[in-house]
């Protein structure tokens, strides 16, 4: 306690004044100019200030023109650096500067050692330009998303019905099949009417059957063998097919 107080008590006796309290190491914001000099980046450096492997928070007094210094020298390799980029390559322009001070932390040091990182940002101006460029980018992305979305969504509606229509054409009983998905409850409707239309389409058969065979018991059988014998070689003729020699006819009358 003898040994904190001292100090103190020596200054208050002679009357000396209080030293200043030490100096919080702040960021330093300044100006630099992009390519063609039209706009300023805003740059805002971080300097670091190390001894003995512990970062040190605060400068003494006596230690503030080290601190400024290495702040100097900082905005002098950075000025140049930005003059590089467009205003609209913040992005580029502040790791062009980044890897320019990290190659410097070696060389700047004294009681410290130091290491200074930049954050380049383009001026609220341009920034409002830019936002403005994004907005209108993306009207036109989208719109033609959804442009590209609905003419996908309509090719795939196409060949649904392309496919429902294939079955359509393929199914007998699609009406029936219709039916059901729109009203499940018309099933015992349904197969009463495929019953019936099955014993309706069998009679028809039945009656086509017996006039064809009607047919058969009325007609001269000869002349129906030789009508149709005719009618075949006629047919292979026209296809330049060889027709086969005609037998004996009169055997065909004597065996009837």
């Amino acid at each position: 306690m003898h040994r904190w107080l001292a100090p103190m008590l020596y200054r208050v006796h002679y009357n000396e004044p209080e030293s200043a309290p030490p100096t919080d190491i702040q960021p330093f914001t300044f100006s630099s100019p992009a390519q063609g000099d039209a706009y300023d980046f805003s740059v805002t450096l971080q300097r670091t200030a190390r001894a003995a492997g512990k970062r040190a928070r605060v400068v003494l007094d006596d230690e503030m023109p080290e601190a400024e210094t290495v702040l100097q020298r900082a905005c002098e390799e950075v000025r140049p650096i930005t003059r590089r980029f467009a205003i609209t390559e913040a992005g580029a322009a502040e790791q062009a500067a980044n890897t320019r001070l990290a190659d410097l932390s070696g060389s700047m040091a004294g009681v410290y050692r130091w290491t200074v990182r930049a954050e380049v940002n383009v001026p609220d101006e341009v920034r409002q330009l830019n936002r403005d460029a994004y907005r209108k980018q993306h009207d036109i992305k989208s719109k033609a998303a959804a442009a590209l979305l609905d003419i996908e969504s309509t090719d795939r509606v196409r060949q649904k019905w392309q496919e429902f229509f294939a079955t359509v054409e393929g199914s007998a009983g699609v009406m029936q099949a219709i039916q059901l998905t729109a009203d499940p409850k018309k099933l015992p409707q349904v197969i009463t009417d495929l019953i019936e239309r099955r014993e309706k389409g069998a009679q028809e058969l039945l009656g086509t059957v017996d006039k064809i065979m009607e047919s058969y018991r009325t007609v001269d059988m000869l002349d129906l063998v030789v009508r149709n014998d005719t009618v075949l070689r006629q047919t292979l003729k026209l296809l330049g097919l060889p027709v086969p020699p005609l037998e004996d006819e009169t055997v065909l009358v004597n065996g009837m």
